[in-house]
């Protein structure tokens, strides 16, 4: 009977640390980046309406909704570990974080929006690209409105050392733009739609310049060890693309209140935006025309295997 107690009390002992290590598989929270602007109606949606509480709750998992809009500094937090999801993140960002030995992967497009994008100047400012020449222009660095000014200042036969470039995210440019401190802006969305209102004038928009996509990306080894998360997540994101098709209209009041705008300037934004989730073959090659474009203005010297280096295969589901 002692050594029947005693084998029972060993057996206990070696399994202890694997009911642990078993407890600890699933987090207490996921760390999920809020980026509402320019106008990710699905992520102020998700959020609203409470889709990615809910769902994580139902896994006993809670979430925390970091706003961090800048693609550089989300690709810095899911090296770190610091976020789990970068919930909208700029084509050329994950392939720059990816490029630079990040572990990441795309699980999902975002949208696909040339028409949102802009160089804008004020209504007293340079005429053209060409005139930028030696200019000041603010804007967020490392994004798709870093490569928009790039490719504009292309077309004219320019670099962006040509320009003075001052790194601002996209409220902060628009101020400075509308102050008169400098002398262009690239800008998107509500911001974009207040500098013309104020008489400011679009010098280049995305549309045959760019094909920028946003992407949904994840820590690789978050996606490796918590698969019923991301497909929570992808859930509560599908749930959100099914609210703003079954109640258009009211989709479109909560995104304005939340922009701040008017019902009307929504409207007049949405149909600058794909949203839809699943990953296509011409998504693939614009991320690698991205990639050439990149190499050639001197932003990345390092390139990879865009389909099997980046993407997850879960990205082509619908």
């Amino acid at each position: 009977m002692r050594l029947l107690k005693l084998f029972v009390a060993v057996a206990m002992l070696a399994t202890s640390p694997m009911i642990a290590a078993h407890a600890a598989d699933k987090p207490a929270k996921v760390s999920v980046t809020y980026v509402s602007s320019p106008f990710n109606v699905p992520s102020i949606i998700m959020r609203k309406k409470g889709f990615l509480d809910e769902a994580f709750g139902a896994l006993g998992v809670k979430t925390e909704n970091p706003e961090i809009t800048s693609g550089g500094a989300q690709i810095q937090a899911l090296a770190a570990g610091a976020i789990d999801i970068a919930s909208v993140l700029g084509g050329t960002s994950a392939i720059l974080g990816r490029a630079n030995g990040i572990d990441l992967k795309v699980i999902a497009a975002y949208s696909r929006s040339p028409k949102a994008f802009f160089v804008m100047t004020g209504a007293n400012g340079p005429g053209s690209i060409e005139a930028l020449k030696g200019k000041s222009v603010a804007g967020p660095k490392g994004t798709t409105l870093n490569q928009l000014l790039a490719a504009a200042l292309a077309s004219k036969g320019m670099k962006l050392t040509d320009v003075e470039y001052l790194n601002m995210d996209l409220p902060a440019a628009r101020a400075a733009l509308l102050a008169g401190k400098v002398d262009a802006a690239t800008l998107a969305g509500a911001n974009a739609l207040q500098v013309e209102a104020a008489g400011g004038r679009i010098l280049a928009s995305g549309e045959g310049l760019i094909a920028p996509i946003s992407v949904i990306a994840v820590r690789g080894a978050f996606l490796r060890e918590q698969p019923a998360l991301v497909a929570a997540y992808l859930a509560a994101h599908r749930k959100a693309l099914d609210f703003m098709r079954d109640n258009p209209e009211e989709a479109l009041k909560i995104a304005a209140e939340d922009q701040k705008i008017s019902t009307d300037d929504a409207r007049k934004q949405l149909p600058w935006y794909d949203f839809t989730l699943a990953m296509t073959d011409r998504d693939i090659e614009n991320l690698a025309g991205d990639q050439r474009f990149m190499v050639e203005a001197g932003m990345l010297q390092k390139t990879i295997d865009i389909r099997a280096d980046l993407i997850d295969p879960l990205a082509f589901k619908p």
